[in-house]
């Protein structure tokens, strides 16, 4: 039977992302490649930073003069091999990551990538890690891991950090959880207290980023 339906119309976010996406540079064939087999062997293809902020955050190490980098949350290495890419000769990484399944599938992307060898992947609980680095030893920190612990990540990335160094955190709008009236969901309720204390934080300076599930931007004074 025919209908006179028209055809779905993407949306204006839809459409500002695409384009966002298209103004991007382009990734590796090798990122490309762990985006398919993360989407395959994962279902979670979405946890990815993706190319637009992928390309953000390898912009902010590379602008920051970034060496000395930790990832808190490596999932399968897509946002390591960005920041790797954009550490210099003798910078390194140490990624965090406390899934086996996802820590397998990272490194065996690290030992394909002629930026993998800058790479130190942690495995196991992320604070673990963390308490055991020197304090004032790192220029970035990038928190993308479990929400009801981004205050403590977020303490302790200020420990490792040198003055003017530099934290971007993922997912802080949390799909939009964060804005209802009464919070249920236990992520967006650990989200919007980490903003909230990260707004009224005098130690830091800071932008808040409508990118993507939303960056938070943040400075060591």
């Amino acid at each position: 039977m025919k209908t006179n339906a028209e055809p779905k119309q993407a949306s204006p976010t839809d459409c500002i992302e695409d384009y966002a996406e298209a103004c991007t540079d382009d990734i590796p064939e090798l990122l490309n490649e762990l985006t398919g087999e993360t989407r395959r062997l994962t279902g979670n293809g979405h946890w990815s930073v993706g190319k637009v902020e992928g390309k953000l955050l390898q912009m902010l190490v590379k602008i920051s003069g970034a060496a000395n980098v930790v990832e808190i949350g490596t999932f399968t290495g897509y946002s390591a091999l960005m920041i790797a890419e954009a550490l210099p000769a003798g910078g390194r990484l140490i990624t965090c990551e406390a899934n086996p399944e996802y820590a397998d599938i990272a490194s065996s992307y690290f030992q394909r990538s002629p930026a993998g060898g800058k790479i130190q992947l942690a495995l196991g609980p992320a604070l673990e890690t963390l308490h055991r680095l020197a304090d004032a030893a790192f220029d970035f920190v990038f928190i993308d891991a479990d929400k009801p612990s981004y205050s403590e990540y977020y303490a302790e990335a200020l420990r490792l950090l040198r003055a003017g160094g530099i934290i971007f955190v993922d997912n802080v709008l949390w799909r939009g959880k964060i804005f209802k009236a009464k919070i249920t969901n236990e992520n967006a309720r650990a989200i919007a207290d980490f903003n909230e204390m990260v707004r009224r934080d005098p130690r830091v300076e800071k932008v808040f980023l409508n990118i993507r599930d939303g960056c938070y931007l943040i400075r060591k004074k």
